[in-house]
């Protein structure tokens, strides 16, 4: 997704105008609207401003790491995450590893309790 559309699908999602981010640029709403169409590039400062203001980090806002293929509607906000899919994986994987010597452990001990007496 482009760097204007997921600004105004964040927007959106946040219930923010383009007058109120529009005014924390310092720019009219009418320029503010040609950069969230894409007519007019946001410059880095403006990108910068813009993270800070939808309460997000520069990289969502280029779509890294996101695989959003959807339409911007009110049905379809997506809800973003900052921890990629691939490393909450891994941290299943430990978790279960965990989770099986914890097991393993429990049987050995039921069997060395059960031989001592």
């Amino acid at each position: 997704m482009k760097l204007n559309k997921m600004i105004k699908l964040l927007r959106l999602e946040k219930k923010l105008s383009q007058s109120f981010i529009a005014h924390e640029l310092g720019v009219e709403q009418s320029q503010y609207c040609r950069r969230e169409k894409g007519e007019i590039n946001f410059s880095p400062e403006e990108i910068k401003k813009i993270a800070k203001i939808l309460e997000t980090n520069i990289a969502v806002l280029f779509n890294e790491g996101l695989n959003y293929s959807g339409e911007i509607s009110s049905d379809n906000i997506l809800r973003f995450v900052t921890v990629p899919e691939k490393l909450i994986h891994e941290y299943e994987k430990i978790i279960k590893q965990k989770d099986d010597l914890i097991k393993e452990l429990r049987q050995k001990n039921k069997g060395s309790v059960a031989s001592s007496i």
